[in-house]
């Protein structure tokens, strides 16, 4: 087979795309946010039309020599020492990306699967995996990209569209607002995530229909293209460009915040790491096939297993050689774009120019590989539910030494006896589960001081005889005593940020008083008490009442400002009941005061955010509640000798539910002096929870900021110096036009 042009049209497609799409996808959002912010998409249509270019020049290289397989072209222009060492420079920048991209594929199944599992034992399963598949013909490695690119892609691609809900795409604006030198610096990173167009070398004379060759690959290029477009996008309308940029892998925080109400699957990420784990191993089988194929080249060996079996140990070795993971991405910066540029640009040109001048299919063997593939992301270090704390609430207090951080400078990092904090956790009593113990358990809990959350998790550990988990966790409560000191809730968020075991989804409140009473408070109503708050917040955001926060959202408005409002719990007087009161506003890290339920549900109505929920207003000293269907909101802001105006706009749509009998609302007059009523009085209430935020709390909920940067972005550049002046000082207008469309009955 090996001497025959068997590769169809569909099997040059998905190799190429199999060979390009691989680990560097999972950091690719972050090296765009980090250099052009939200123009990282348009950098990455330009790169692949640089790319198809590049390309270009290698199948002419290859066609000027009359398709002839890489080691004889080298050695028909350069002869056999040259051309024998120019191959092997290619093979060393090959076996480089491949082992580099190992050692990042490793850490990723580690961080999110395999935590306990060593990296040696990773990396060694893996080149087996390579080996076995490189032992076999070519024409196994086609087929095997062929179905792969089905698995890889739909799933894919089923997991964006359940993410739309979480996605806010006015977040890629603005356009063009990075330097040219940004652009050109973000463009070499990004033509580097394209590398693996070298495996044309491989198949490119093997192709069945050689004229149809660049219309295929042009193709797939455009493929990849959009793919690594959609993937940026996504992670900026779901992120925003300041949480992409400080995210280590991007793609992977965004399936791993995904959460669909009712859906089988909780927890995305072991699922995924199942169809990523095939992303790398496509990409690495076949430069691993290349590369083992050029060698036997070079060294007239007379089959690839020998071959592949000589490259196996030096994989092994390069993969291991960085220390951590910054020091991969170190390593790689500073080496793959010097063998990139030799590999992809200067050779094939050397070899055009030079050549001018001198003028079968084994079904069971690709399943066996679909199923390792598949079997790697297995519980190599799994640990029995039974002998497992899944830690449901966390409720995280000052400590009691937390005033005296500033007077212990003498206090060494390892010092235990720093109560800093205080954390609770609590985790479900499973002995209270069984056949005839009912469905749901209680909770029970373990309380530590600790310097540190990471030390507070250690410190729970010893007290427990099982290991604690938090994949599970759906509430975090952040005591009113802790927001009062920024610097030690800049180290929780930076903890929070950090840890990619914990759940993204869970619901984040702060309490009135220590968050400890909260954790372990008893109800009746509920055995647990996060379900019990779970289902206050869910019902009070039916009602319009609180801003639900999950633990992304939270990370992510921190992360742009240091601000954002928080559902906010209370005890009763005779604490017997906890409720929602509104909503804690936090400022640069620290609580700065608080909304109560109508301020806060005026912030959601100007947010945009509101789709439905209740007001009341009075008319001829009777309430009227209007029921609010459909609501849009529309901003518009201009600028006159440096203040700015702020224009809301809100359309309204609703419906009386209660007015008082034997009074004519049928009326058209009698409906318009309603709706009038209800305009005025919520553009009052509206203007002065603005004027609350803006010269009180001196937060931004509505979004006045964001507005700015995306849609004026001259603007921001000219006042974001000065904007908490700027944005004191400005004039905010809000238009409510009102429609009653029901009124149920005609008096």
């Amino acid at each position: 087979m090996q001497h025959e042009n068997f590769i169809k049209e569909f099997g040059l497609f998905s190799t190429i795309i199999a060979t390009i799409v691989g680990v560097g996808i999972f950091s690719y959002p972050r090296q765009l946010a980090s250099k052009v912010g939200t123009d990282g998409w348009i950098v990455a249509i330009i790169s692949g039309i640089i790319i198809y270019f590049i390309f270009y020049i290698c199948y002419k290289s290859i066609k000027t020599n009359e398709y002839n397989k890489f080691n004889i072209i080298l050695e028909q222009n350069f002869g056999k020492i040259l051309g024998g060492i120019l191959a092997l420079i290619f093979v060393v920048y090959s076996i480089f990306s491949i082992s580099l991209g190992m050692r990042i594929f490793v850490e990723v199944i580690k961080m999110y699967l395999l935590e306990k599992t060593p990296t040696e034992f990773l990396i060694i399963i893996t080149i087996f995996a390579g080996i076995y598949l490189v032992r076999n013909e070519l024409g196994t490695l086609i087929k095997f990209n062929e179905v792969c690119f089905w698995v890889m892609f739909i799933p894919v691609i089923l997991v964006l569209l359940c993410a739309l809900n979480k996605t806010d795409f006015t977040n890629i604006l603005p356009v063009f607002n990075s330097s040219i030198y940004n652009h050109l610096d973000a463009l070499k990173s990004s033509i580097y995530s394209f590398a693996g167009i070298e495996i044309i070398y491989l198949i490119g004379p093997f192709v069945k229909n050689k004229s149809n060759i660049t219309k295929t690959v042009l193709k797939s290029i455009v493929f990849i293209t959009l793919f690594y477009v959609i993937i940026v996008i996504f992670s900026l309308a779901i992120f925003s460009k300041e949480q992409t940029e400080i995210l280590l892998w991007p793609t992977i925080t965004m399936i791993n915040s995904i959460n669909i109400q009712g859906a089988f699957i909780e927890r995305w990420e072991g699922a995924i790491m199942a169809i990523w784990i095939i992303f790398y191993f496509t990409t690495f089988s076949n430069v691993y096939y290349l590369s083992s194929d050029i060698i036997k080249d070079i060294f007239k060996l007379d089959d690839i297993k020998l071959s592949s079996a000589i490259i196996a140990p030096v994989i092994y070795i390069m993969s291991l050689y960085p220390q951590n993971i910054a020091e991969v991405y170190n390593v790689g910066d500073r080496f793959i774009p010097i063998l990139f540029l030799y590999s992809s640009v200067i050779l094939p040109i050397i070899i055009l120019l030079a050549g001018k001048f001198k003028k079968g299919f084994h079904s069971g063997k690709v399943i066996s590989l679909l199923l390792i593939c598949v079997l790697l992301t297995g519980c190599w270090d799994k640990v029995e539910i039974e002998n497992t704390d899944l830690v449901s609430v966390v409720g995280i207090d000052a400590g009691e030494d937390i005033g005296k951080r500033k007077k212990s400078k003498n206090v060494k990092p390892t010092d235990m006896e720093l109560k800093k904090l205080h954390v609770t956790f609590g985790t479900p009593d499973l002995s209270k589960l069984g056949p005839d113990k009912g469905g749901i358990s209680g909770d029970k809990y373990i309380d530590v001081d600790s310097y540190s959350i990471q030390d507070a998790i250690s410190s729970a550990m010893l007290k427990s005889s099982r290991s604690v988990r938090f994949s599970h966790t759906k509430l975090l409560v952040l005591g009113q005593n802790l927001m009062m000191y920024p610097d030690v809730v800049k180290e929780v968020v930076d903890y929070l940020q950090r840890e990619p075991s914990l759940n993204r989804n869970m619901y984040i409140v702060t309490s009135q008083g220590s968050s400890q009473k909260y954790v372990k408070f008893k109800t009746s109503v509920e055995n647990s008490v996060e379900s019990y708050i779970l289902g206050l917040i869910e019902n009070d955001a039916k009602s319009s009442e609180i801003v639900p926060v999950t633990l992304n959202d939270f990370l992510i408005q921190m992360s742009e400002n240091g601000n954002s409002i928080l559902p906010r719990i209370v005890m009763d007087n005779d604490n017997k009941n906890i409720k929602i009161a509104g909503t804690t506003a936090i400022k640069d890290f620290k609580q700065k005061g608080s909304l109560n339920e109508v301020e806060t549900a005026d912030i959601e109505l100007l947010r945009g955010n509101l789709k439905g929920g209740k007001k009341m207003i009075y008319v001829d000293n009777h309430p009227v509640d209007i029921t609010m269907d459909n609501i849009m909101r529309k901003m518009r802001m201009y600028q006159n000798k440096g203040k700015l105006s702020f224009y809301i706009y809100l359309d309204i749509e609703g419906q009386i539910k209660n007015y008082y009998t034997n009074n004519n609302i049928l009326s058209v007059d009698k409906l318009n002096y309603i709706e009038k009523n209800f305009n005025e009085v919520i553009s009052k209430e509206c203007e002065q929870v603005i004027k609350f935020t803006q010269r009180d709390l001196e937060i931004d909920p509505i979004g006045f900021r964001e507005y700015i940067e995306k849609y004026h972005p001259y603007i921001w550049k000219q006042i974001k110096g000065n904007w908490e002046e700027v944005y004191k000082n400005a004039v905010v207008n809000v238009n409510v036009d009102t429609k009653i469309r029901r009124i149920g009955v005609v008096k």
